[in-house]
């Protein structure tokens, strides 16, 4: 397989009044921003994190200081999309946060 070329993203509908959340793998960094529509030029809230890890807490994608809720299925995607591009995604059980 040939590796694709930094920085790549992809977008994910959030099942939430037509928001879509999109992802940006960046070469030490991860970026996050929610968009109020798949049309819009600019998000509602950003949120970035140095090296390439995720965490997933219910539904729950968390990049850097960013909560971002998603539907199972959106959630299932993203997180098969950040692991071909090679981010960590780690699993918070309530238990850990506690």
């Amino acid at each position: 397989m040939k590796a694709s070329t930094l920085p790549v993203e992809h977008s994910f509908p959030t099942g939430t009044h037509g928001t879509t959340l999109v992802l940006m793998v960046c070469a030490g960094w991860l970026w996050a921003g929610l968009y109020a529509s798949p049309y819009s030029a600019t998000p509602t809230e950003v949120s970035a994190a140095t090296g390439r890890t995720a965490t997933v807490r219910g539904r729950q994608l968390r990049i850097g200081a960013g909560h971002y809720s998603l539907s199972q299925k959106s959630l299932q995607a993203a997180r098969r999309w950040l692991d071909r591009q090679g981010v960590t995604v780690r699993d918070q059980t309530l238990k850990e946060t506690a």
